[in-house]
């Protein structure tokens, strides 16, 4: 993590002007005030410009530790809502492509290793799929977002999710509009080497995909699991 120096020591001024403070009034009543009272005015004083910068600091460092456990929160909730819609979308794509059996982690990056020949020769687009994959193509989006407003994803996992939203387009435009399975299927392709990265970099996801996969099915309309 980058710490700005000049934003540093500019915050610390007033902890330092503080202190200090509280020493000179320290140093002077001990030496020339022989007042008691008025002594323990100084005295009084001296504690409190003494005792501020540690009132802040302890406020600060617990400000700082509750809202780093706030932004893992936000970020683990972040993650498995976009691993939830990437399982939906690897369900949908494992119906346009004619897989069969159930869904697992293994068979999830098996599906990777398929060839773009094979995807090619099994391809099977209809309405539904489409549907379906504006759907998917519009919570990512809107998962994004959010983010933006949270800023709880690194920059490395925006950029995996917009790339994942880029090629859904792509498969989209080009069933519509040329229909070459070969293009399409390279589409598909990337999107499942996409997913299966997104999935194995989460540990959460990696020890929790039954989990995550039912929360998927779940929220699957069920005319994309047919």
């Amino acid at each position: 993590m980058k710490i700005n120096l000049r934003n540093t020591i500019l915050k610390m001024i007033p902890y330092v002007l503080s202190v200090a403070g509280g020493l000179v009034l320290f140093i002077v009543t001990k030496d020339d005030i022989h007042n008691p009272s008025v002594a323990d005015l100084i005295n009084n004083i001296s504690a409190s410009l003494l005792s501020i910068p540690l009132v802040f600091l302890l406020y600060d460092y617990s400000n700082y530790r509750v809202s780093k456990q706030l932004k893992k929160n936000l970020s683990d909730n972040m993650g498995d809502k976009i691993s939830v819609t990437l399982l939906k979308l690897t369900m949908i794509i494992r119906q346009i492509t004619g897989q069969r059996g159930k869904l697992t982690f293994t068979s999830l990056n098996n599906m990777g290793d398929l060839s773009v020949n094979y995807i090619a020769s099994h391809l099977k687009i209809t309405e539904n799929s489409l549907t379906a994959l504006r759907a998917v193509h519009n919570e990512l989006n809107e998962l994004i977002y959010h983010n933006s407003n949270a800023n709880v994803l690194s920059a490395d996992e925006i950029q995996s999710v917009a790339t994942i939203m880029r090629e859904i387009s792509q498969l989209i435009n080009e069933h519509s509009f040329r229909k070459n399975k070969r293009i399409a299927a390279k589409y598909i392709k990337n999107i499942l080497g996409h997913i299966t990265d997104w999935l194995d970099s989460d540990a959460f996801a990696s020890m929790h995909f039954e989990q995550l996969l039912g929360n998927a099915l779940t929220e699957t309309p069920t005319h994309t699991t047919r």
